[in-house]
């Protein structure tokens, strides 16, 4: 499948702003993920895969075979999936500083960072730092998650039931992450960040490695329901981790989908640095869709984000919120981020992304419903 010439694409999308990348559906990713991740996630306390969801309105209305949505709100008890970066980012980066196989137990390994006296930091926008500190607690030590000054106090309090230090930056994620990165140098602390930069690229990627055990769910899901691989795979961008996890899984020479990839328009850094040719950080809006609500996106995660992805579009909070409002009509609470890939999808359509009466296409649903405040039509 190929996407059809962008020279016409703006006459079909009413005033979307979309990117495309003709060249990406020969482009093929040559990086291997540890094939001990699944394993060790199934040993987590309460893990179960996530349900993949048939949206036959969907299909019928744009004209596919299947829309199915992998819901990630039944992620543990986290209602999001960043716990698959953020345990398996923190288990490879405690066991490297430590020294420690990794055969080692989640029991043992907290035994021997709360002798080292180590505390977990990071940065976040939303749902990776509620992550981190579940991590945190399942090893029994302590973390320090930073958080922007727009971050509204319903996130930071799920964070906080986690036992974690809170700390309000008054500045925005990119300036968050600066200061999480400092106070972890400047202490005996761990920077378990999702995002990377070209000192700090290890963690992150074993962060992104984390999230394939999502993308093997569905992929045995998908072939339970549709008797067929996806198509096409809708997804979320903030600064890029769920994008190189969902490039290194869909685009290898194994298997292979056109991706979409989502954001909010009011934080579209990757729209604009596609468009620059470079990574170009901007400023951003507030959004429901604070878990998108990023500035520049990740060092390791752009060249793969600029070869590999067929597309990348924005939606506004009011089309994430008409779309929330659409799946819990068939029963589904999700969102703003988690409803983005279906606001996308309805509002491109199926002709632009070359998409036939046969096609299954996977909308990745990262976050289960929050509270927050309803956009004015």
């Amino acid at each position: 499948m190929t996407l059809e010439d962008p020279r016409h694409l703006a006459n079909l999308i009413r005033d979307q702003h979309i990117y495309t990348n003709p060249s990406a559906h020969s482009w093929t990713s040559q990086y291997k993920v540890d094939s001990q991740i699944e394993e060790f996630h199934r040993k987590l306390p309460g893990y179960a895969p996530t349900p993949l969801v048939s949206l036959p309105s969907v299909a019928k209305r744009i004209s596919v075979g299947h829309v199915l949505m992998k819901d990630e709100s039944h992620r543990f008890d986290l209602k999001a999936f960043k716990i698959l970066g953020a345990s398996w980012g923190t288990y490879r980066a405690l066991t490297e500083r430590l020294g420690l196989p990794l055969t080692v137990s989640i029991e043992e390994l907290g035994r021997r960072a709360r002798k080292a006296d180590i505390t977990l930091f990071c940065a976040t926008d939303g749902n990776h730092g509620r992550a981190v500190a579940r991590m945190a607690k399942w090893l029994d030590v302590k973390a320090h998650i930073l958080v922007p000054s727009n971050m509204d106090k319903s996130t930071q309090q799920r964070i906080a039931s986690e036992d974690a230090q809170i700390e309000i930056v008054e500045g925005d994620y990119d300036l968050a992450v600066k200061y999480a990165a400092e106070k972890a140098s400047a202490s005996n602390g761990l920077l378990v960040q999702d995002t990377a930069w070209p000192a700090y690229e290890e963690i992150p990627r074993w962060i992104v490695d984390g999230y394939s055990t999502m993308l093997h769910e569905t992929d045995r899901q998908v072939l339970e329901i549709a008797a067929r691989r996806a198509d096409l795979v809708v997804f979320p961008v903030g600064v890029g981790s769920l994008a190189q996890a969902v490039l290194t899984h869909y685009k290898n020479p194994n298997r292979s989908a056109a991706l979409l990839a989502v954001e909010a328009d009011a934080a579209p850094c990757l729209l604009e640095s596609l468009k620059s040719g470079s990574i170009t950080s901007i400023s951003t809006r507030d959004t429901i869709m604070c878990g998108l609500n990023c500035g520049t996106v990740s060092s390791t995660a752009w060249p793969m984000m600029r070869d590999g992805l067929d597309a990348t579009t924005t939606v506004t909070d009011l089309e994430s919120h008409h779309a929330m409002g659409e799946l819990r009509s068939l029963g589904i609470s999700v969102g703003p981020c988690g409803a983005a890939p279906l606001a996308a999808l309805e509002i491109v359509g199926a002709t632009p992304l070359g998409l036939t009466s046969d096609s299954v296409v996977v909308l990745l649903c990262t976050e289960g419903s929050r509270d927050y405040v309803h956009p004015v039509e």
